[in-house]
């Protein structure tokens, strides 16, 4: 009988990703069926993949924690006791449901051989029934010394499941896998699907699914009661309930800005670091009970001690919402400015407007990504980059920063650990000042590296001046206008200071 996998499931076996699948489906080498991968399929193209190293299947999920915030690291706790019960017991029934129906099939081939040799031994049969017996007969003995061990990666496969759940998300045919005992909601986030959320401590009731298969384990009493009419409809708070088994979940998830409703916070500052003397990185966490749902790439007003600073992006991903972070430059000389780099200090509380802008991931694209940042217009690139590591899509991405002063590379360790861990990710700081170069050389740069446009998708942030060089430059030389996706570089406003 054909076994069929997910596609999350079957990178995760062969260990590769996602989008490495995706461009061997569109190139017609891997067949799939209503979106799933026939394992025999799969070992078709991976003739090679051996399953007796333990650590293949999580070498990606371990170059991935070494490179990305811990935000972003998968859990390492193992399933408690009565999830792993109850998964053991969901893969009872199942093996016993297959040798049940094995013994049918033995019980119908029985009855066919008897039949057969009846219908051989009447007169005026005809001979093809001796052949179609003959060949029966061997067929069988042939069975029966064929080696029916299970293959290793139908092994794995079944020892994956006993450690991670997998949810299934409808519409959207999204897919992701709980570990540990993470909540639903934590998982979905992880892996880079916009489930709906506001808060983390379920007070909120926004993060509301309908379970339609499976079965899930609440971690905590919801403080948001659910009506009885929507307990009755199969209801429940993603963001308090874990997977016990496979499950599929009905859920509106967030796919473009105009799905957010505009939100207002006020966060503690946690930290604050001075990588440069020109840039001040303000990290946040947000209360429990209430958390910004935003979109990578997106930005928000800023205020602190009634100094309003003005749209700032957000510099991280919404795979952890209750962390955030944005990066303040020196340039705009502002009562802000001046009260972050002079005044601000950690446990000030930061009040935050938003979000804003329409800059997003594309996720539906295969695309190899391209990201060209200008100065702090890093930041909102920092967070598309972390959420396209954690959709694990892109099969390809390459980061150029450019900085119009010497060390303007504030975040340069970062980006350089991204590069060395992760092995589709390519990093090339270019520094305008000390260079003898141009905008316009840079360009041509990255064409001559990316020679086939039509196959990347370019993300810029960048002052309006470089933008209206570099989008007619990039459009001129055949990069699709639906694949460039462009950010006037965000620096806050307000009164400057002399």
């Amino acid at each position: 009988m054909a076994q069929y996998l997910t596609l999350s499931r079957a990178a995760r076996l062969v260990g590769v990703k996602r989008g490495a699948l995706q461009s061997r489906i569109s190139d017609g080498e891997l067949p799939t069926f209503e979106g799933m991968i026939e394992l025999n399929d799969l070992l078709r193209v991976y003739p090679d993949t051996r399953v007796d190293d333990a650590t293949m299947i999580e070498k990606v999920d371990s170059i991935k924690r070494k490179a990305v915030p811990r935000s972003l690291r998968a859990p390492s706790g193992m399933p408690d006791t009565e999830t792993v019960v109850a998964r053991l017991t969901q893969l009872s029934e199942e093996l016993a449901q297959a040798e049940s129906a094995a013994n049918r099939y033995a019980s119908i081939i029985e009855q066919l051989r008897a039949r057969l040799i009846q219908l051989q031994q009447a007169p005026h049969t005809s001979s093809g029934i001796a052949e179609l017996s003959q060949w029966l007969e061997h067929a069988m003995a042939t069975q029966q010394n064929t080696d029916l061990k299970p293959h290793p990666l139908t092994v794995r496969d079944t020892v994956l499941r006993l450690m991670a759940a997998h949810v299934h998300l409808f519409p959207s045919r999204h897919d992701f896998f709980v570990e540990g005992n993470d909540s639903i909601l934590d998982a979905g986030l992880r892996a880079g699907y916009g489930l709906p959320y506001g808060c983390s401590d379920a007070s909120c009731g926004r993060c509301r699914a309908r379970l339609l298969a499976g079965t899930v384990k609440r971690l905590r009493a919801p403080v948001y009661g659910l009506s009885e009419a929507e307990r009755r409809r199969g209801l429940l708070l993603t963001c308090c309930n874990t997977a016990i088994s496979d499950v599929e979940l009905e859920v509106d998830e967030i796919a473009a800005h105009a799905d957010i409703e505009q939100q207002h916070i006020s966060a503690k500052i946690c930290n604050l670091q001075r990588p440069s003397d020109d840039v001040v990185l303000i990290d946040v966490k947000s209360p429990a009970s209430q958390q910004l749902q935003f979109l990578a790439g997106q930005y928000a007003a800023l205020s602190i001690n009634g100094v309003d600073g003005g749209e700032y992006s957000i510099a991280s991903c919404p795979c952890d919402a209750s962390k955030l972070q944005f990066h303040i430059g020196r340039a705009a000389n502002t009562r802000f400015v001046k009260h972050i780099f002079h005044r601000t200090t950690a446990s000030d509380e930061l009040h935050i407007h938003g979000p804003r802008g329409s800059l997003k991931l594309d996720h539906e694209s295969c695309n190899s990504l391209v990201f060209l940042a200008w100065d702090t217009g890093f930041a909102p690139l920092k967070g598309l980059i972390e959420h396209a590591v954690a959709l694990d899509t892109a099969e390809r991405m390459h980061l150029y920063w450019i900085s119009s002063t010497a060390g303007g590379h504030y975040y340069h360790n970062l980006c350089r650990s991204w590069a060395d861990a992760l092995d589709n990710v390519d990093y090339t700081p270019i520094t305008l000042a000390n260079a003898d170069s141009s905008l316009q050389q840079v360009l041509l740069r990255v064409m001559n590296e990316h020679p086939d446009l039509a196959a990347h998708d370019f993300y810029l942030s960048a002052p309006a001046a470089v933008l209206a060089h570099a989008e007619p430059f990039l459009l001129a030389r055949g990069l699709p206008r639906v694949q460039l996706h462009c950010e006037v570089l965000r620096q806050g406003h307000g009164v400057a200071e002399t």
